[in-house]
């Protein structure tokens, strides 16, 4: 399997995204390359009609289907697709987001990128929303300090100002490839953050054990932007819960300074603000819902309670 990629896929509930997806991967140019398409415990049926497009043969692709009979989240679910390729000795991993479509050369400058030095070990996309020229991301920020983390050049038009390859703290999930090696040294990313920021805290592993982590400008991904979580004009109220456990709890891991721990209460601190004022201030949908989730993502973030939250569906 040497400089083969395992292309890790999560559904759920999202056929028609991840039907779009894995047509826009036949595209790929260059590459050796197959599906592992992991369910995530889908309540509809998304799952059995990708399995029956796959035995119709409707994609042109090797696909390799497993199903989580619980929910896991965003890393236990993308674990068990990286565990399946590893155990069959892929090179590469490419966690790709399924509501992404790509552009046909995405794969080819990416293993291209990770393989000109050796010291580099995760890359990623520039993402644009899809459909537009406007970024979505173009590497990523983090505050170690504060627990906050940001995407370099959302919501730009680009017009070739992000088209060198570039050094940065970290790349999203939503197009990820990593070798082998980084898996072997750091492990695989922690489960119990449920949603956001485990592959954040997984970056800041890979570069503390001194790992390059590049964004590479010439592989192209267009992101629908998460409907799971409302997207970005009506942000579900469960986000703000695990911004606020998740990011103080990355600190609370990766910070290495012994103020650590004053650091990441002073970064807690500042997200309540802003959810406060957001709650206040912005026409937004179940405020009382909103503001519960703040006041229950602190509690458990000092509590340490971690995994998915019940109210969580």
């Amino acid at each position: 399997m040497k400089n083969k990629v395992a292309v890790i896929i999560l559904n759920w509930n999202s056929y028609k995204d991840c039907y779009d997806c894995l047509k826009s991967l036949e595209m790929l140019e260059r590459v050796d390359y197959e599906v592992f398409l992991v369910d995530n415990d889908s309540n509809d049926d998304s799952y059995i009609r990708l399995q029956q497009d796959y035995d119709n043969r409707k994609f042109d692709l090797i696909i390799h289907f497993m199903k989580s009979e619980t929910n896991i989240g965003f890393a236990g679910g993308n674990n068990i697709g990286i565990n399946a390729a590893k155990i069959l000795g892929f090179q590469y991993y490419w966690m790709l987001n399924a509501d992404t479509e790509i552009d046909s050369r995405a794969l080819y400058y990416m293993i291209e990128g990770i393989n000109r030095d050796p010291s580099i070990g995760i890359v990623g996309s520039k993402i644009y929303y899809f459909g537009t020229n406007k970024i979505w991301f173009a590497g990523g920020n983090i505050n170690t300090l504060f627990g906050t983390s940001s995407h370099i050049g959302q919501r730009e038009e680009d017009h070739g100002q992000f088209n060198n390859t570039r050094e940065v703290d970290y790349i999203s999930g939503c197009s990820l490839l990593f070798k082998a090696e980084v898996l072997d040294d750091i492990g695989f990313m922690t489960e119990d953050y449920f949603l956001y920021y485990e592959e954040s805290e997984w970056n800041v592993k890979a570069k503390q054990a001194g790992w390059l982590i590049k964004l590479i400008p010439d592989s192209i991904v267009y992101h629908k932007v998460s409907s799971s979580s409302g997207g970005e004009q009506n942000i579900a109220p469960y986000v703000a819960y695990y911004d606020l456990r998740n990011g103080y709890r990355m600190v609370r891991r990766t910070q290495i300074s012994p103020m650590g721990w004053l650091f990441a209460n002073v970064g807690l601190l500042n997200k309540i603000l802003r959810y406060t004022v957001k709650i206040i201030v912005r026409r937004q949908d179940r405020k009382k819902e909103r503001y519960w989730y703040v006041v229950k993502g602190v509690k458990d973030a000092i509590m340490n309670r971690m995994g998915k939250h019940p109210a969580y569906h």
